[in-house]
């Protein structure tokens, strides 16, 4: 279970919004990968403090879906994948993280249209996972 000042830390994050939304779609999906990310890192570390780790300060699939076990955080491990898979990705199957990447580093295209295609479903799984805290 998380502390409350855990928890606390958590609902800070959730109330944080970049507010790249007035961009549209992809404003609203970089704003909420961006909030989702800081909230998996802080999970993340919250587990690896608990386990006296000293791992990276990145997401790693496994720890995240680790550090949700040790919390009793429960969230869909597919939609784990689906928000936070690692990697290149084929086009039109890939994460948001992947597709955050290829946009943002490179303004790719092909990852802009998969980002307005996918919007609609990554956006309710990422708004869906900024209040995990809760279903302890």
């Amino acid at each position: 279970m998380l502390s409350s000042k855990r928890i606390k830390a958590l609902e800070g994050i959730a109330l944080l919004d970049p507010k790249f939304h007035c961009a549209g779609v992809v404003g609203e999906f970089i704003s909420l990968y961006i909030q989702t990310e800081v909230m998996a890192r802080k999970i993340q570390n919250y587990y690896r403090i608990d386990k006296s780790k000293t791992d990276l300060d990145k997401i790693q699939i496994q720890v995240l879906k680790a550090s949700l076990k040790h919390f009793s955080l429960s969230f869909n491990e597919p939609d784990v994948n689906l928000i936070f898979k690692g990697g290149e990705g084929l086009v039109g199957e890939k994460s948001a993280r992947q597709l955050r990447n290829g946009y943002l580093h490179s303004l790719s295209p092909s990852d802009k249209d998969e980002i307005i295609n996918k919007a609609p479903r990554y956006i309710a799984i990422m708004k869906k996972f900024l209040l995990v805290y809760k279903k302890q």
